[in-house]
């Protein structure tokens, strides 16, 4: 009788909790949840080892794999002290092709649900690495920087 009335009990304590997910408490869409899953952020610190700035990027394709397929493209946002830097973007030591600044409030901005003024927003876009599975997003201010790493779905 107490064999089962511990089983009963064990049954109990974990059935119910056993369909349920972290997002649930937070009403996210299905888009939020994907970047949530595929946002990274990073301080970027010069050589002197000061933060120099901010910055947080997203990985579209994850996000958006329909829309985002052709090459790679991120949506990143970043605070940089200095307000007339230099801004670089590179993926897996290749050049961005595509480096569009947004608007604070754009169309991004209800993945992160985070805008402020004095954020750069960017949308970049680089050459799909199609041998690569592993994307190492490098963002330069001036002669800082700091590299993002995110892998891609196989």
């Amino acid at each position: 009788m107490k064999f089962l009335l511990i089983i009963l009990l064990f049954l109990l304590t974990f059935s119910g909790c056993a369909q349920k997910s972290a997002f649930e408490r937070f009403q996210l869409t299905k888009s939020q949840e994907l970047a949530e899953d595929s946002i990274q952020s990073s301080k970027i610190v010069n050589g002197k080892n000061e933060v120099v700035g901010v910055v947080t990027a997203v990985y579209l394709n994850k996000v958006n794999p329909k829309r985002y397929k052709n090459n790679e493209y991120f949506y990143v946002y970043l605070y940089a002290k200095n307000k007339n830097a230099v801004i670089d973007f590179t993926l897996n030591q290749k050049p961005a092709l595509l480096q569009e600044a947004l608007p604070n409030i754009n169309e991004f901005t209800a993945l992160t649900a985070f805008t402020s003024k004095w954020n750069k927003y960017y949308l970049i876009g680089f050459a799909e690495e199609k041998e690569q599975n592993v994307l190492q997003l490098n963002i330069n201010i001036d002669a800082s920087h700091t590299t993002l790493t995110f892998k891609k779905d196989q």
